[in-house]
């Protein structure tokens, strides 16, 4: 028995072994990779479901009132513009300037969730939730005194925090889940999106009606984000509670995988299995694996046609349908059924089975024909809202559950915060070109067809999207070739094939063994040598997103618009 307490010391140490360092030494192909250096300790720590199951609570609702607040503002368009008299241009700079800042800001968010040793998870989140809430402040204000200025101002400000806290929320589950059941957490987390929105979307012209008034649906977001900041309270004491933090928000400890990670093989100043030393650097950016960067590009192309329609679908429907504005209200909600559904749904079939990938091809299609028939069609809107409902079901169930299935867990919120990152670049530079091609078609200068004016505006915008979409089917072709070839198929892996793989780099490691090509079958491997041509190709769509921002949104000025 002795013995044996001896052996599972000895299997369970993080010390490289004497074997595994001949055994590197005399292989070149598992030769260790050069790693950012480690300074911090954290302990890790098998975490109880009680315990898990509090933290999905509290981090489930952290965005919530960011969500009903981007919703609310989305579905008031017409009465935003009719109100502040701008254009459908401002307009877009207005919701724009919400994703702009939050082209950068993610990834900051993604870190500050990895690197413990700074900030971390506790203390970032309460920050952020602080931020949100004085941002919808300040947008409350501006429904009332009718101001423009200000309303944009406090865009910007809960845009910072709205983006940061749904990387925080994701890179934080990511974390606790990533080797089980991540799937179903991501596809809860997206119904609760999509839940928040649509009931945004459903109550917006009832409160307004009801009030008279534009300004109480934002006032209703408003008390939703103050509710987030009590709400990251708890998250600071279940994390104190239960020992993985200090009284002050230190983080102390981290969840066990369950094998070591790049950085636990290489330490060599760390005695126990419960112990890991890692600090996040940028260096780390460029180790990140070329089939990684493939999420963010997936991002870029597909979930800004999504994002950038749902802000526009109640105006769309109005204008194109001829309708009135409650009833384009409740059909454009329609766009956040099928994620309510079968997000959960979703998360565990993706989970049992895989076949991520597969999702997302089958996502792209549904995305190309809910655009032809809302564009070449006269079918009633509640048939392509609800298909485009259900590419949003299935689309990012596969996106964002794959992120951290790419990378070491230790990279966690650095990968979410490249995902959001790329999604709110995506988005900005297509919501400000559309808002722009609205205007463009808006009138042809002849003031007795007004109404076919309106109805056709949307026609340029609607073929934009179609297009966008067809390139997203062509890129998903290429990650699952990339997939299949690089990382033989992880992610089309069902859970079986997965809890294989992670056995097998378990048992490997337990006989002294890094095996390279083990650990990047199942995501955890970064590149042997730094490479700058996907950070390049990331900046210049970054630089791209900003230019474009600002020369639209200068146009005021050159133009000499009446802004209050």
């Amino acid at each position: 028995m002795a013995d044996t307490n001896k052996d599972r010391h000895c299997i369970e140490s993080t010390s490289m072994p004497c074997s595994l360092k001949e055994k590197t030494q005399a292989d070149p192909k598992n030769k260790m990779p050069t790693l950012p250096p480690h300074t911090i300790d954290v302990t890790l720590v098998e975490a109880s479901w009680k315990m898990k199951l509090l933290i999905f609570m509290i981090m489930l609702y952290l965005p919530a009132g960011s969500h009903y607040l981007e919703a609310t503002v989305g579905t008031l368009k017409t009465s935003i513009k009719t109100s502040l008299k701008i254009n459908n241009t401002e307009f877009s700079i207005l919701t724009a300037s919400v994703t702009l800042v939050n082209t950068v800001l993610p990834l900051l968010a993604g870190t500050i969730v990895d690197d413990i040793s700074g900030i971390g998870s506790v203390r970032g989140t309460l920050f952020i939730s602080l931020m949100v809430f004085i941002g919808s402040l300040l947008v409350s204000m501006a429904s009332i005194y009718q101001s423009y200025s200000m309303m944009v101002a406090g865009s910007v400000i809960y845009g910072l925090g709205g983006g940061m806290i749904v990387t925080m929320q994701e890179a934080v589950l990511s974390r606790w889940f990533r080797d089980k059941q991540l799937a179903i957490v991501i596809g809860l987390i997206l119904a609760s999106a999509r839940l928040t929105k649509w009931v945004a979307k459903m109550a917006c012209y009832p409160i307004v009606y009801a009030t008279q008034s534009n300004a109480w649906p934002i006032h209703v977001a408003t008390l939703l984000c103050g509710l987030g900041v009590i709400v990251n309270g708890m998250y600071w004491v279940v994390m104190y509670y239960h020992r993985c933090a200090t009284l002050r928000g230190k983080e102390i400890a981290q969840p066990l995988s369950g094998y070591r990670s790049q950085w636990q093989s290489m330490d060599k100043k760390t005695d126990h299995s419960e112990k890991l030393s890692f600090q996040w650097s940028l260096r780390l950016l460029l180790l990140l694996p070329s089939t990684f960067w493939m999420i963010p590009w997936a991002q870029l192309l597909m979930s800004s046609i999504m994002s950038s329609f749902d802000d526009v679908a109640t105006e769309y429907i109005q204008f194109r349908y001829k309708t009135t504005s409650i009833m384009a209200g409740y059909q454009s909600s329609l766009t956040q059924v099928m994620p309510i559904v079968f997000g959960p749904l979703m998360g565990v079939v993706v989970h049992r089975y895989g076949k991520r990938l597969i999702v997302l091809f089958i996502a792209t299609l549904l995305l190309m024909t809910s655009m032809v028939l809302l564009t070449f069609t006269k079918t009633i809107p509640a048939v392509g809202m609800i298909i485009f409902s259900l590419a949003l079901a299935l689309g990012p169930v596969a996106i964002l559950s794959s992120a951290s299935l790419l990378l070491p867990h230790e990279l966690s919120g650095t990968g979410m915060g490249l995902h959001k990152c790329s999604n709110n670049i995506g988005t900005t530079i297509v919501s400000v070109l559309v808002g722009y091609v609205q205007d463009l078609t808006l009138h042809d200068g002849d003031p007795s067809n007004d109404v076919a004016d309106k109805e056709s505006q949307y026609d340029g915008v609607m073929i934009l999207y179609l297009t966008m979409a067809c390139l997203s089917m062509l890129f998903t072709v290429l990650f699952w070739c990339m997939d299949r070839r690089l990382l033989s198929g992880w992610l089309e892996a069902g859970v079986h094939e997965r809890n294989r793989r992670l056995q097998q780099v378990r048992e490997n490691q337990a006989y002294g063994l890094y095996d390279k090509t083990a650990l990047q079958r199942i995501g955890s491997r970064l590149r042997d040598t730094p490479t700058y041509y996907y950070v390049f190709f990331y900046g210049f769509w970054l630089l791209l997103a900003w230019v474009v921002f600002f020369t639209f949104a200068l146009m005021p000025v050159y133009k000499q618009y009446d802004i209050k």
